[in-house]
């Protein structure tokens, strides 16, 4: 079966009309192709394709928009239909339209992004299933202990990942081992749980208008769980960044007010490591240096 026939059978499973006029590849699909399918009613969505074995990537997607869909705070595209025709995976998704990114925008989305981390995620750390950051495994077993959590399904994931690649020194490991044992001097063990977007880089955030033609700032491709919530905000500071508007916006909006620098910089890590395993040993500089930062 071909990619189209798959996209077809995909729009019948959401209830869409099945006629396609026209599809066009979209930018950043760096995992999986992404376009843009023009229906003969002139309606669009977007699909993204891969080899049925991809589908539980399309399934892991599907569920972090509808949780953060669910919140009624951020903007996020909402997924259609999911599912493998004949060997090709499509996750089939309401299209976003193209907007421009206003000052306003930015800082709208400052406050969705508290107004999110603000609403009630459970007790526990974690995710009801894992998913990917990328394309590295990444497990959300449900804790109490948001030290523990980060010392096991994330920092101390990553660099066993890292260790078993090649991809860091022995001395890279050591030192980063100390930091793990370290942790509870540099994040809380019991901060708000809260639901967060995960993977929350510039390109991720997509300018665009809403129902009332009102700028706004939607995000994508989430890794989404359950945590601190400047867990979000670390990784928007890093690979590109943020307006400081939004981040202005968000600190005012919060209740959780002080100095966050190292708690950021244990966040930021996760994340150059995690660049470390995709990409090499080009990020491991920058690892160290967070790791030298925070005294280990």
């Amino acid at each position: 079966m071909s990619e189209t026939a798959a996209i077809t059978r995909a729009l019948a499973e959401a209830g869409l009309p099945s006629s396609i006029h026209r599809v066009r590849e979209l930018s950043g699909g760096c995992i999986h192709r992404v376009c843009e399918i023009m229906l003969a009613d002139g309606s669009r969505v977007v699909a993204k394709i891969n080899r049925g074995d991809q589908v539980g990537l399309f399934e892991e997607e599907a569920a972090g928009l509808k949780a953060l869909h669910e919140t009624g705070t951020v903007m996020v595209p909402q997924a259609l239909a999911v599912g493998v025709w004949e060997g090709v995976a499509v996750l089939l998704m309401t299209a976003l339209a193209g907007g421009n990114a206003t000052d306003e925008a930015w800082r709208r989305l400052g406050r969705e992004l508290a107004a999110l981390h603000a609403a009630d995620a459970g007790d526990l750390y974690g995710f009801h299933s894992d998913n990917h950051l990328g394309s590295t495994y990444q497990p959300n077993t449900f804790c109490d202990d948001w030290v523990v959590f980060n010392g096991r399904y994330r920092l101390g994931f990553q660099v066993e990942l890292a260790r078993q690649n090649g991809r860091l020194t022995g001395a890279e490991v050591r030192r980063l081992e100390t930091l793990i044992g370290r942790l509870d001097e540099f994040i809380p063990a019991a901060p708000r749980p809260s639901l967060l977007h995960g993977d929350l880089w510039s390109g991720n955030a997509l300018p665009t208008v809403d129902e009332h033609g009102e700028a706004r700032i939607a995000v994508i491709d989430p890794a989404t769980s359950i945590g601190d919530g400047w867990a979000d905000i670390a990784m928007m500071q890093l690979f590109g960044g943020f307006p400081s508007s939004c981040l202005s916006a968000y600190g005012q909006a919060v209740d959780d007010h002080g100095r966050f620098e190292r708690r950021i910089a244990v966040y930021q890590l996760y994340h150059v490591l995690n660049h470390v395993n995709i990409f090499g040993r080009g990020y491991a500089g920058q690892a160290m240096g967070l790791v030298a930062g925070l005294g280990c």
